[in-house]
């Protein structure tokens, strides 16, 4: 019988130390809440918490430049419907198609950038979407996680 090697990991990974760290941070957070003698100063303490938690979490998935080009090619693909019109009003210019594209273009525009549309949102989480498929396929492949830059 063939044994597998296991790979000894003399030191973690930086990812590895970021993660750590996060969950450190994360913890001694909530321990704090919980400390709080008055009621009503724990519940806005919790509130605050959970409405901060998701941007902490937000930014340390985001900040490396892979997750930057990612985060890129992202929302030029999802703002397709926008640049789109634009380029066959450019390639038609000066006909009746080129005016009725660039309406259309400007319209979708003005949506997708106007208050209450989760375009910024989309975009991000299908960039931590991404980027965590491609850490788990290098998981996979070279046995251990990507470090994060």
């Amino acid at each position: 019988m063939k044994e597998k090697k296991k790979k000894k990991n003399k030191k973690p990974s930086r990812f590895q130390l970021l993660e750590a760290k996060y969950k450190e941070d994360q913890k001694a957070a909530r321990d704090k809440i919980r400390q709080e003698p008055s009621g009503w100063k724990r519940f806005w303490k919790w509130v605050w918490y959970l409405i901060t938690f998701p941007f902490k979490w937000i930014w340390l998935n985001i900040r490396d430049w892979r997750s930057a080009i990612i985060f890129l090619i992202v929302m030029a693909v999802v703002s397709c419907e926008v640049w789109i019109p634009y380029l066959i009003g450019f390639i038609t210019w000066g006909t009746d198609l080129s005016k009725i594209m660039f309406g259309i273009g400007s319209t979708c525009w003005l949506f997708w950038l106007g208050p209450g549309t989760p375009f910024l949102i989309i975009c991000i989480g299908i960039t931590i979407g991404v980027k965590e498929l491609f850490n788990k396929i290098e998981e996979k492949k070279y046995g251990k996680r990507k470090i994060k830059d």
